[in-house]
């Protein structure tokens, strides 16, 4: 007598499948970046307050209806939230730096020890001054970095000179 095959559970297959889903994105499978200081460029040793923060929820200050992230902007109002997308457009992976654009536009290359290289791409509401906030991929990690002052080497941005 011939077994007969068993056939998978569909919603099995299903709530798999968003689980897949789900990590891939949660987890920034990207393509990392290539940061590296302009040659022939010295840079300015600067003393900066660092922190750390992820594209989580709790990082950034969203919720979730249904499969919709939103931010509350009022008693009855609330916004689509753009998750992961930095004020610059980009999408937030490491090596992306969150500073004060008035005193480090988007585009500054920075070396801090202990992460690397990173380019300025995003801003905050609580980053001012000699500030910066690193970009890390899980809340854990950015939780395990806290609040350190580091030296950190600063490249700033080449810009055409305007006069000539």
């Amino acid at each position: 007598m011939a077994r007969k095959r068993k056939r998978p559970n569909k919603w099995l297959i299903l709530i798999a499948g968003c689980a897949v889903i789900w990590v891939v994105q949660e987890s920034r499978f990207y393509i990392p970046k290539y940061i590296r200081p302009p040659k022939g460029v010295p840079p300015v040793v600067v003393e900066m307050k660092t922190t750390s923060y992820c594209h989580c929820r709790r990082c950034c200050s969203y919720r979730w209806f249904l499969f919709i992230p939103y931010q509350k902007t009022g008693a009855f109002t609330f916004r689509l939230k753009h998750v992961g997308i930095t004020s610059s457009g980009t999408l937030a992976r490491p090596g992306t730096i969150a500073a004060d654009p008035a005193f480090y536009p988007y585009g500054t290359i920075m070396h801090i020890p202990g992460y690397g290289y990173g380019r300025v791409e995003d801003t905050g509401g609580a980053i001012k001054g000699r500030h910066i906030d690193l970009y890390r991929p899980h809340h854990r990690l950015a939780r395990q970095w806290g609040v350190r002052t580091k030296p950190v080497k600063v490249w700033f941005p080449i810009r055409p000179d305007s006069e000539r």
